[in-house]
C-alpha cells in the first residue's frame, strides 16, 4: 500500500512540476502600471538628492562668504581644516588599497617584468597582466609529434619514413586530437 502511496505522490509531484514549468509568467496590466509609478517615484527622488545636494553646497558656500565679509578667517579655517581631516582618512584608506592592489598585481609579473613596468600606473599594469595571462593561457602546442613515450626519437611526423607513419599513425591523430 505504501508503494501505491510513492507512486501516487511521485506523479503529482512530476505533474505539478511540469505545469510550473509550462506556465510563463504573465504580465498583468496592473503590475505594469505599479513599475510605471515606482519608476516615477524613483526619478522624483533621484532629482530631489541632486537638488539637495546642490543647495547643501550654495549654502556652504554663502556661509564662508558671511564669514569672510565678518573676518571671522578662524573660523573659516577650522572648518576647511575638518574638512580636510575627514577627506585625508579615505585618502589614507584608498592609497593603502591601491598599494595592495598594485604589489598583488606586480606579484604576478617575473622578477625582471616587475623591474621593467614597476612604475606604470595600476590601470596600465592591469592592463599588461591581463593581456600577459591571456596569451599564457591560450598557448598552443607547436609541434604536431606525439609524445616522448610513443615517439621515443621525437621525430616530427614529416620527417618520419612511411613505415614509421604508419606505425604511429594512431598517435599522430591522438596528438592533433588533443589540440
Amino acid at each position: 500500500m505504501s508503494e501505491l502511496n510513492k507512486e501516487a505522490v511521485q506523479d503529482t509531484a512530476q505533474e505539478v512540476a511540469t505545469n510550473s514549468q509550462s506556465q510563463e509568467p504573465e504580465m498583468s496590466p496592473e503590475l505594469g502600471s505599479a513599475i510605471a509609478e515606482s519608476k516615477k517615484y524613483r526619478n522624483r527622488a533621484q532629482e530631489a538628492e541632486t537638488k539637495l545636494a546642490e543647495l547643501q553646497s550654495k549654502v556652504s558656500k554663502q556661509e564662508d562668504e558671511r564669514l569672510a565679509e565678518q573676518n571671522e578667517w578662524k573660523e573659516i579655517a577650522e572648518k576647511r581644516q575638518s574638512h580636510i581631516d575627514s577627506m585625508e582618512t579615505d585618502y589614507n584608506r584608498l592609497k593603502s588599497a591601491e598599494e595592495a592592489y598594485r604589489d598583488e598585481l606586480l606579484n604576478a609579473l617575473s622578477d625582471e617584468d616587475k623591474e621593467s613596468f614597476g612604475d606604470l600606473s595600476v590601470t596600465q599594469l592591469r592592463t599588461l597582466t591581463d593581456k600577459l595571462n591571456q596569451e599564457i593561457n591560450n598557448v598552443v602546442p607547436t609541434s604536431g609529434t606525439p609524445a616522448r613515450s610513443t615517439n621515443p626519437t621525437n621525430k616530427n611526423w614529416v620527417d618520419m619514413t612511411a613505415e614509421e607513419r604508419r606505425s604511429n599513425w594512431g598517435d599522430i591523430l591522438q596528438g592533433y586530437i588533443k589540440r
